[in-house]
């Protein structure tokens, strides 16, 4: 519990510094109350999605090592696999039912930082790009994957603490290398980080083929189940909200229930203003 407690501090500390960078040059009281307001309403949430990461990679990991197995006809491959909605279901109802609705938003949020601050800045031009090292591609939807479900909220903190984008792609590449046995010694020690301490299921490692679920399948399948019209998992005003929040993909300011930035309800009409940083 420590642990967790520890790993969403510093995921919400970098999440709320990402939100209020702008605001925050020049910090006044005002901002400060808002810097803590953000951040105290992050804290249980992004506790909450980790405690969900947790879950799911215990399932993955239960379910792909200690097979038995031909051990010399398989070696070490990490793949891509469907969602696992059932055992998710499970994790889903030891969530506090009231905040279910709230947990998946703020999934989405540290995911959406996540994939902005993993590719290239855009506003930059073609020779700064190259200079900075900023040419390559966004980090593809595997890796990103692959970190969220073996370094859940932890892993995630540590990404977004660097401070430029090659040093992020630097620290992806790394993090997954690290467990590969074939590219590091020390893999036992990184998969033991990740939850594996059994000396059997170690040894399984170098002859598994593990499969990390697709990023369009975790968490999201079994929220839009409960959204249909036959579910009674949400009520109907959360599920005519959900169609709107998704497609806007406003879910910090629909978690605070106003425009953090602007100190207005979410959904208030700011077409005289010269617009804010899309999210």
């Amino acid at each position: 519990m420590r642990r967790r407690h520890i790993a969403s501090i510093r995921l919400t500390r970098e999440l709320a510094t990402f939100v209020l960078k702008d605001t925050l040059r020049h910090t006044n009281q005002r901002q400060k109350q808002m810097w803590a307001s953000v951040y105290e309403k992050m804290i249980p949430l992004v506790f909450g999605v980790g405690y969900f990461l947790e879950g799911h990679r215990r399932i993955l990991l239960e379910r792909d090592l200690g097979r038995i197995r031909p051990r010399s006809h398989i070696g070490y491959d990490i793949c891509t696999t469907p969602g696992i909605t059932n055992q998710e279901r499970k994790i889903l109802r030891k969530l506090d039912r009231p905040l279910r609705l709230q947990f998946f938003y703020m999934y989405c949020f540290i995911l959406q930082v996540l994939m902005r601050k993993l590719r290239p800045p855009t506003y930059a031009g073609s020779v700064e790009k190259v200079f900075r090292g900023w040419h390559g591609k966004p980090a593809c939807v595997e890796d990103i994957a692959f970190v969220l479900i073996l370094g859940g909220v932890g892993a995630v903190a540590k990404l977004l603490a660097c401070q430029n984008y090659s040093e992020r792609r630097r620290l992806l590449h790394s993090f997954i290398t690290r467990l590969s046995p074939h590219e590091n010694v020390r893999w036992r020690e990184h998969w033991r980080d990740v939850g594996v301490t059994s000396h059997a299921l170690l040894d399984d490692i170098p002859c598994s083929s593990i499969g990390i679920t697709q990023l369009d399948q975790i968490w999201t399948p079994l929220i839009v189940e409960g959204m249909s019209a036959q579910s009674m998992e949400f009520t109907q005003h959360e599920k005519d909200r959900y169609e709107e929040v998704v497609a806007s993909r406003n879910f910090l300011n629909e978690l605070m229930g106003y425009d953090i930035l602007r100190g207005r309800p979410p959904d208030e009409d700011d077409s005289d203003d010269g617009g804010g940083e899309d999210m």
